[in-house]
């Protein structure tokens, strides 16, 4: 199987639950029915690639935006 440059430098994660938050991060479902986890980590890998820097920088700063706001509601709560 041949992969891209991007693919091969890409650095992903091995740690089940780092997969899991990245997959969130972009905004894709954290399992799929029947999916083992190198099956997600395949999955991860995929993604990544298929996406420009791009869209990956905008999808993470959207997240961060969203986490500041969840921040700013815990603060305004207690």
């Amino acid at each position: 199987m041949v992969y891209s440059d991007k693919h091969q430098k890409m650095n992903a994660a091995t740690d089940n639950v780092k997969i899991q938050a990245m997959l969130r991060q972009l905004e894709q479902p954290i399992c799929l029915f029947g999916e083992g986890s190198a099956e997600r980590r395949k999955r991860l890998q995929n993604l990544i690639s298929s996406l420009s820097d791009d869209e990956i920088a905008k999808i993470l700063r959207k997240n961060d935006q969203d986490d500041e706001k969840v921040e700013d509601t815990k603060e305004g709560v207690a």
